[in-house]
């Protein structure tokens, strides 16, 4: 007796396992349900840089995941919420150590999410992320070793995208660090991906491509080198970002190169970090050893990856970008282009 329930309870397993290999999600109706109050409640409050509503939006996208726990949407704007708060604690007030949690959740839900659609590489991108954060917080090598690997996995699959999600990781590192320097040399190629190869990296003149109106660019792998509606600022954040790397290393004149690209962008007029970048640039030479004191304060004097603004430095929108985009349909959009990938990443 006891060896048929054995028995029983393994064929379920199996049939379990199977099911579970075998069903797809339906998905058909997945872009009607980007309206939902959740979602929209997530898109204002990102966009406008609320990170003190964080735990709001969390407590808005939990009730709605837990509907429906293989809810695609709820779980990758999970994901998307935890990362943000982990990323920019800087600015939540009165954060407690407990900051730490938002790497296991983020891991989880960018995890359920990738496993509902793994279409989308974006997600595998940021799980990439999340599962070496969450390796390096749980002490676990062989996590960090797997979110690497899959780092690399996604960087195959979308170059244009990934080799800055992946890249951003390192940034912190010391710029004599091999992964430093490789995720340095992911931003240089990525310009090549996107615009132009080669690149003289002595004198990236790029110009040309940046300025270019953006409408026709959010289609496919390509969006992910301009502006858009889910990240207005993409180009000028791209370039703040890269251009405090090479800055690290302690070449002023070509970080001054970098950032000046920025202002090729079309909507530069409406960034909110104009005033950062300009600053950057009178002090390129100075920032070259204040970027390495471990001790600085200030989104002056650290990296954009320290500053509690690396998120919105491509995704917050200022009253004029919400002017811009007061009529945008952009729940067509993220139909149109399937934002999701879910016929595949094209």
């Amino acid at each position: 007796m006891k060896k048929t329930i054995i028995a029983l309870t393994a064929l379920a397993l199996i049939l379990s396992c199977a099911t579970l290999k075998t069903s797809k999600p339906d998905f058909d109706n997945l872009y009607d349900n980007l309206d939902h109050a959740e979602n929209l409640y997530f898109w204002e409050q990102f966009h406008a840089g609320n990170i003190e509503n964080v735990d709001s939006i969390i407590g808005k996208l939990e009730r709605q995941y837990k509907k429906d726990s293989t809810n695609l949407i709820a779980n990758a704007h999970l994901g998307f919420a935890h990362i943000w708060a982990l990323s920019e604690w800087q600015r939540i007030p009165n954060v407690t150590a407990k900051i730490t949690d938002h790497a296991y959740l983020s891991y989880k839900h960018f995890g359920k999410a990738y496993q509902l659609n793994p279409n989308d590489k974006r997600i595998l991108g940021f799980l990439a992320d999340l599962t070496m954060a969450y390796g390096s917080i749980s002490k676990s090598k062989k996590l960090q070793r797997q979110g690497y690997f899959k780092g690399l996995k996604s960087i195959r699959a979308w170059p244009e995208f990934n080799k800055f999600t992946i890249g951003v990781t390192f940034a912190s590192s010391s710029p004599t660090t091999n992964f430093f320097k490789k995720a340095l040399n992911w931003q240089w190629t990525t310009l090549e991906d996107c615009y132009t190869a080669p690149i003289d990296r002595k004198n990236p003149n790029i110009q040309a491509f940046l300025s270019q109106e953006n409408a026709q660019h959010n289609l496919g792998k390509d969006r992910a080198c301009y502006n858009s509606w889910i990240a207005p600022h993409n180009i000028e954040g791209y370039f703040l970002h890269m251009g405090d790397m090479i800055t690290k290393t302690g070449d002023a004149k070509t970080a001054v190169k970098i950032y000046e690209l920025a202002k090729s962008s079309p909507n530069y007029a409406t960034w909110a970090f104009k005033d950062v970048l300009e600053t950057r640039i009178k002090n390129a030479e100075l920032n070259t050893k204040v970027f390495l004191a471990k001790n600085q304060k200030g989104i002056n004097n650290v990296i954009i990856n320290n500053s509690g603004n690396l998120c919105m430095s491509c995704h917050k929108m200022t009253a004029e970008d919400k002017a811009l985009f007061k009529n945008y349909n952009w729940i067509d959009y993220f139909k149109s282009s399937d934002i999701y990938a879910l016929k595949g990443l094209k």
